[in-house]
């Protein structure tokens, strides 16, 4: 039970507009629902939608998300349970909690503790589910050394040369290649560790991406960041401006690495895979990149050797 006023979060739960525009998501109307791209992955679509007789509900079908202005915070990882949503969105919104602690009774020092929560199990894929990835990977390894046309299509796609895809393609975190129910053609895929996202090679068509399996546990190419060899690494938001990068040549010496992170939301528990490594923060220059820039850099201080953004160059945060 939450420790603040039921006003209080009523009150909040009903401004969920103005905490969308205040950590910037621009929404615009659509019939009865407001609508943008979903700040909670790479959406160039506006997936991301405001519903509800009192706009206080919103969705994302891509990300199969649905919830308040409370579950969306602690989406985002801006909180991680109710009270400190509750906290994130008061502070987004400039509204001051009354003392939640005030007219409680006092614990007697002398009362038993309740024993700490022990932490979640690690995620981890069940075999039907690790087999569905390998074969995706599989399937694009005998495409792609194959010469299939099926590869030209893809890198014509998504606007890169096959040398690039080949890089993009190595180890546990590369691309993959499967088929949706009623496709003539199989879709490529970005293969996590622990899962499976395809990517819909119709660009006006919804929705654009969708997890098949798992979830991302770590940014995508991660295992390539974590090398002794690589000093520097390149965060995105979306695999796609990985692949940019990569074709640029960003990875060509060896001492760089390029990852992706699903979106804009980057888990606290991420930090620690970056310890060391100068990062180099490659968001969008919209209002959501901003805001995940500012974000991720704080979440990765006291991690990270360094912490610049590109902006056609490396500047410091």
């Amino acid at each position: 039970m939450s420790a603040f006023p039921q006003s209080e979060i009523d009150a909040l739960k009903s401004r969920l507009p103005d905490y969308l525009a205040a950590i910037g998501v621009e929404l615009r109307k659509a019939g009865t629902r407001l609508v943008a791209p979903c700040p909670m992955h790479d959406d160039r679509n506006p997936s991301f939608a405001v519903f509800g007789t009192n706009q206080d509900l919103c969705g994302c079908f891509p990300c199969d998300f649905k919830g308040d202005v409370f579950n969306l915070s602690e989406k985002l990882g801006r909180s991680s349970n109710f009270p400190e949503a509750i906290r994130d969105v008061a502070a987004v919104l400039g509204v001051i909690l009354p003392d939640s602690t005030a007219g409680r009774p006092t614990r007697p020092a002398t009362a038993p503790q309740r024993p700490a929560k022990p932490p979640a199990p690690p995620f981890i894929l069940s075999d039907a589910d690790k087999e569905t990835v390998h074969r995706a990977r599989l399937a694009f390894d005998d495409a792609f050394w194959a010469g299939d046309e099926i590869i030209d299509g893809i890198a014509a796609s998504l606007g890169f040369d096959r040398e690039t895809l080949r890089v993009a393609s190595w180890g546990a975190s590369g691309l993959g290649l499967a088929w949706p129910v009623g496709s003539q053609s199989p879709w490529v895929c970005y293969a996590y560790p622990q899962g499976l996202k395809w990517r819909n090679p119709h660009p006006a068509s919804t929705p654009r991406f969708r997890w098949i399996v798992g979830k991302a546990t770590a940014p995508w190419r991660m295992e390539w960041a974590t090398k002794p060899e690589v000093r520097t690494v390149y965060l995105t938001e979306g695999e796609s401006d990985t692949l940019a990068l990569i074709a640029a040549g960003l990875e060509a010496d060896g001492t760089a690495a390029c990852v992706a992170s699903p979106g804009t939301a980057f888990p606290e528990a991420w930090a620690p895979l970056f310890n060391g490594k100068r990062v180099i923060l490659c968001f969008d220059h919209d209002d959501p990149g901003r805001v995940a820039t500012a974000k991720v850099a704080a979440i990765l201080q006291g991690h990270a050797a360094e912490i610049l953004t590109w902006k056609g160059t490396a500047r410091h945060v």
